[in-house]
């Protein structure tokens, strides 16, 4: 599927976490699945798509990304040539996973919002402490 895509259709299990995340943090399912999709991109290992299903919630993509969809559809199109993918022909698919992958992630590491600090990558966390210090 090209990049002219509209709708999303995530996971069931995804689905699930989601509401489970929006109930402890209070934050919106596509926030929450923005961050999910980040964190997805900076694990090393490709998502497998075969892994999910298609039976959960449908998003439309401006709701999801918001005003910031090219930004994700860049850094999703570069990991895509980093791994020897097509970034039109597999962006749809490889979006789905990252986005699954990533709900399913963050669901695992966040009971509340003080927990959303630990998931941001120590390189920042030290770049932080330096400008504080």
């Amino acid at each position: 599927m090209s990049q002219k895509f509209n709708r999303i259709t995530i996971d069931s299990d995804a689905t699930n976490q989601l509401k489970m995340l929006k109930a402890n943090t209070g934050m919106t399912p596509n926030y929450l699945g923005r961050i999910g999709f980040c964190y997805s991109l900076n694990e090393p290992r490709p998502p497998n798509p075969q892994q999910y299903d298609t039976d959960g919630q449908t998003f439309n993509r401006y709701t999801l990304l918001g005003e910031h969809d090219t930004l994700y559809m860049a850094l999703l199109k570069e990991r895509l040539i980093q791994e020897g993918k097509d970034p039109e022909e597999d962006l749809y698919e490889e979006f789905v996973a990252h986005l699954n992958r990533g709900v399913e992630r963050v669901a695992g590491n966040v009971s509340d919002l003080s927990d959303f600090y630990d998931l941001v990558p120590g390189e920042i966390k030290g770049l932080e402490a330096q400008q504080e210090g």
